[in-house]
């Protein structure tokens, strides 16, 4: 361990003058009740280092390490950012006054590191840590609005980050910091609404602390250990006290939904407390992380899921399917051809079928073809649909059908001119495709003939799932027989039926609940129901103190499970944080709580589970 020389290494917090200062990370885009922050975390993480490969015939390589250490020799670096989050009036954590520091070490190889000019404002290195909303990173790339990196600020609780990169370009190695406060009066001065890790200011920049001396206490105090021999290059991410929803199970299920394709193909690969995620592993790994899954339709089919991706992947059975105008009108020229009914009949055999869609977009007035790969099959008996949108293995999970019927679905989009007209249509957490005057006006100047092609691709998933649907290509003109009677060109009485209809089929009984849950006054206990026959089953039961949320958060100050009093009988238990996970429950399975404040309202949530 290098011993530092200094008792503090700078962290300026600048006065801002008459400058305009925005407040806040206009986190509502990237911290929502269907995406939180530990996907947009990932998502973003992963497409930063896959935008920067450098080597293009290796995977690149994503390093997450949760780490727990003494303050020292970290303190020294630390203690102005904490001193400045005091002075605003904001929340220090207990662990640092109990001399523990928590950080999450991100880290990339294969990749370029974060170049750029340091001495100037607009280069890729500055552009990064001062200019949010503004991006350097070509129309091709997977991101581009300079504004999702501060999902790494939204995943720390003191919304502080430090950053090591050592860059392929010049070989120079760079450190900087950032810590987000709230804007203070300071005198006649008003301090600004962030903090950097740096020497001095420098006009509209900063001047950087370059000493070898300090280069090597950063890498050892926050075990950026990667950029030896085998690493030369890359960006490192420490980010201070994490929160506690983030773990690694919650990584692995998010690089797997959101980057499938990407892990699957060898572009991308993640190395996760230990745990390698990659084109090898990623169906067994699918299977241990799959209740952290956030989509209920990959959550319930995850190895489904994995093998349309891969059909997609493979396009050497697909069928070409060519839509000369790119408008959705054009699949009515598709619909009763003989090779739309050979498909259909693929579908009616419970067979996965694979389409080629090939349509014209024009840029700067020549058009060119281009095509979107697209899985379609059958849904698993009592599974939701899958449906999934991927442009250059990165998905874009609200690109879905409003009404998926029962055919699962997955389209791939990869690089060409396509990915990057698509990418000036998505939105700034890169979740949808958006059309506004934005949009609009970015499309014009890159060249390219309006939103047509954006309007196509949202419609394919209930296009195409219509046109493999045999009711829709040949609509039952009776199927309102029996609800509006019909005209007779024979006059007179109408004759009665000889004898009356058949009453419909009663309804099937529910299905009784699994296990029971009895409140205490101190607790709960939950039983096996013995209604139910299938045993044995697994259960998972997640609790929180209600906070009037749907999913309220959990402290370890709230309590943990080595205060309580824990009994079971009938199952193997094991817990995690405010995670209890009972393995093998037999009829006779009981498990009982107690311990928990009598004061507050407790909230459990419960979810049966069989192994895959």
């Amino acid at each position: 361990m290098n011993t530092m020389r200094r008792g503090t290494w700078g962290w300026i917090w600048p006065s801002v003058g008459a400058t305009p200062v925005h407040q806040g990370l206009d986190s509502e885009m990237f911290d929502r009740t269907d995406y939180q922050y530990s996907e947009t975390f990932v998502r973003e993480a992963i497409q930063n280092s896959l935008d920067a490969r450098l080597d293009l015939a290796k995977p690149v390589l994503v390093s997450f390490s949760f780490r727990s250490e003494s303050s020292e020799p970290r303190r020294v670096f630390l203690n102005q950012v904490m001193e400045h989050r005091r002075k605003a009036g904001l929340a220090v954590p207990d662990e640092w006054s109990k001399g523990i520091v928590r950080w999450l070490a991100v880290e990339d190889f294969n990749t370029k590191g974060l170049g750029g000019s340091l001495t100037s404002r607009t280069g890729d290195f500055w552009n990064y840590w001062l200019n949010f909303g503004l991006s350097n990173k070509g129309g091709s790339d997977r991101g581009g609005r300079g504004i999702g990196r501060v999902t790494f600020l939204i995943a720390s609780r003191v919304q502080s980050v430090v950053g090591y990169t050592r860059r392929s370009g010049d070989g120079l190695t760079a450190v900087c910091g950032m810590a987000v406060l709230k804007a203070q009066e300071d005198g006649d001065d008003l301090k600004s609404t962030h903090a950097y890790f740096a020497a001095s200011e420098s006009g509209n920049i900063y001047t950087l602390h370059r000493s070898a001396d300090f280069h090597d206490g950063i890498r050892d105090a926050f075990a950026f250990t990667g950029y030896g021999e085998e690493h030369k290059s890359g960006l490192a991410l420490a980010i201070l006290y994490p929160h506690a929803e983030l773990t690694a199970d919650s990584i692995l299920a998010a690089a797997i939904e959101n980057f499938a394709p990407a892990i699957i193909n060898g572009s991308v690969s993640l190395r996760v407390d230990g745990r390698v995620l990659d084109a090898a592993s990623i169906d067994r790994i699918a299977v241990e992380v799959a209740e952290n899954l956030n989509d209920d339709a990959i959550k319930s089919s995850v190895s489904r899921y994995l093998r349309l991706v891969r059909e997609g992947l493979d396009k050497t059975s697909a069928h070409t399917i060519r839509l000369p105008s790119a408008l959705k009108g054009d699949l009515d020229a598709v619909r009763g051809k003989p090779e739309t009914k050979t498909l259909l009949k693929k579908i009616a055999s419970d067979e996965d079928v694979c389409l080629n869609i090939v349509f014209p977009l024009k840029k700067n007035g020549t058009s060119t073809d281009v095509s979107v790969q697209a899985v379609l099959g059958p849904t698993t008996q009592g599974c939701r649909p899958l449906d999934r949108l991927f442009r250059r293995g990165m998905s874009l999970p609200d690109v879905r059908a409003k009404n998926p019927g029962e055919l699962d679905m997955v389209m791939l989009v990869g690089d060409g001119l396509l990915s990057t007209y698509l990418n000036l249509c998505e939105g700034k957490a890169h979740l949808d495709l958006l059309e506004s005057k934005e949009v609009s006006q970015k499309i014009e100047d890159n060249g390219f003939d309006g939103v047509r092609v954006k309007r196509l691709i949202k419609q394919l998933p209930s296009e195409l799932r219509l046109l493999l649907t045999p009711d829709s290509a040949a609509p039952d003109a009776h199927v309102f027989d029996s609800y509006f009677s019909k005209p007779s060109d024979q006059p007179g009485k109408k004759k009665k039926p000889t004898k009356p209809n058949d009453p419909p089929d009663p309804p099937p009984p529910p299905k009784p609940v699994m296990f029971k849950i009895e409140t205490l006054s101190d607790g709960l206990r939950i039983k096996a129901n013995p209604e139910h026959t299938d045993w044995p089953l697994n259960v998972t039961v997640t609790l929180a103190y209600a906070d009037g949320t749907r999913s309220p958060s959990w402290s370890p100050f709230d309590f943990e499970f080595s205060d309580l009093n824990v009994t079971a009988t009938g199952c193997d238990l094991s817990t995690e944080k405010n995670r209890l996970r009972a393995m093998n429950c037999s009829q006779d399975a009981e498990i009982v709580l107690t311990g928990f404040d009598r004061n507050r309202e407790l909230d459990a949530s419960i979810r049966p589970w069989k192994n895959a």
